[in-house]
């Protein structure tokens, strides 16, 4: 889907060229902001995608300002949209999953594809240690906890330096309610100060470790009790299982290493997560969970972040964030 362009300084000039001069012709648009014609008809065109002008009923040919607000719900739909899609293909990948998962186990485990049942935590360790000192290109992780513990670190700082002076690519994906962790955003800060990507999301289906294409090894998947996994070398599975890693990749957000106070806007990064995951349409109880809060919390930063926006529902403060470039 084709992404909206953002609100600047030189297209909202235009707008409001529009909406106080009455002024319609590109060329004295042009002249009255003192801007090019080409620019004049870019930012014509993007306030139009946005449904901030429409054609006008008075003057036939021209374009006249439409009311922020319907703009902008107009523009948050198409996101939401955008969302859904997204959100869809992620449980299609998921459903894929799942059914190889379903049909693994129902094969009798010969093992055949090189596939192999991990029944305890030594062997599952054992594996771990030996596939990070074979990594020689990228190494992609799911994190679906909501912290690590200091022994898991410690136990694989000495694999991840290793790995890393070997020039080992590392991109890695925690659940957004993970950075809240002292322990686990340390942890995150480390890795992305040593040139290694970091992303949250608000779920994860399992855990997941793919070591260049060679294997991968899942655990936690939906109705997997005690410490098991699984560990592939089909070529084909893996490359599944990237595919998988890659499209909850696209959607995740970016982990922010500046602290709260440096935010532009004033916010931390759980408010700014909040408003992004109401802008998606969960309910209160949803993104607690998403953010590993209690639900009374989360509607008690809401209506703090409300009273900032000076908005008196929940729609109004999500048009009044947008205006504001906080979501």
């Amino acid at each position: 889907m084709d992404d909206v362009s953002p609100l600047d300084q030189q297209t909202l000039a235009v707008y409001r060229a529009i909406l106080f001069h009455k002024q319609h012709d590109p060329d004295k648009l042009a002249e009255l902001l003192d801007i090019g014609r080409d620019d004049v008809h870019m930012a014509l065109t993007r306030l139009s995608d946005l449904s901030l002008l429409a054609p006008s009923g008075d003057s036939p040919g021209t374009l006249r300002a439409v009311n922020p607000s319907l703009g902008l719900k107009v523009l948050l739909q198409r996101e939401q949209d955008e969302l859904a899609w997204r959100q869809q293909r992620i449980e299609q990948n998921r459903a894929a999953l799942a059914a190889l998962a379903a049909e693994y186990t129902a094969s009798a485990g010969s093992g055949s594809d090189g596939s192999e049942q991990l029944d305890n935590v030594d062997e599952i360790r054992i594996r771990l240690e030996a596939l990070a000192e074979s990594c020689q290109q990228e190494s992609l992780v799911f994190h679906p906890v909501g912290g690590l513990t200091k022994e898991a670190i410690e136990a694989s700082r000495p694999l991840n330096e290793r790995a890393l002076a070997r020039g080992v690519r590392f991109r890695s994906i925690y659940l957004d309610s993970a950075v809240n962790d002292r322990v686990t955003r340390a942890h995150a800060q480390w890795m992305a100060e040593h040139n290694s990507e970091i992303r949250t999301s608000p779920t994860l289906p399992m855990r997941l470790l793919i070591i260049d294409t060679t294997a991968a090894i899942v655990a936690n998947l939906p109705g997997q009790t005690g410490p098991a996994a699984l560990m592939f070398h089909s070529r084909p599975v893996v490359l599944a299982m990237r595919a998988l890693f890659e499209a909850y990749w696209e959607h995740a957000t970016p982990f922010h290493q500046q602290s709260p106070d440096e935010d532009p806007q004033g916010l931390t990064p759980q408010e700014r997560k909040l408003l992004q995951l109401l802008a998606t349409g969960l309910t209160d109880e949803a993104v607690a969970r998403a953010l590993g809060i209690g639900v009374r919390t989360e509607r008690r930063i809401m209506a703090e972040l409300m009273e900032r926006l000076g908005a008196s529902s929940r729609f109004e403060a999500g048009v009044q964030a947008a205006r504001r470039q906080w979501i």
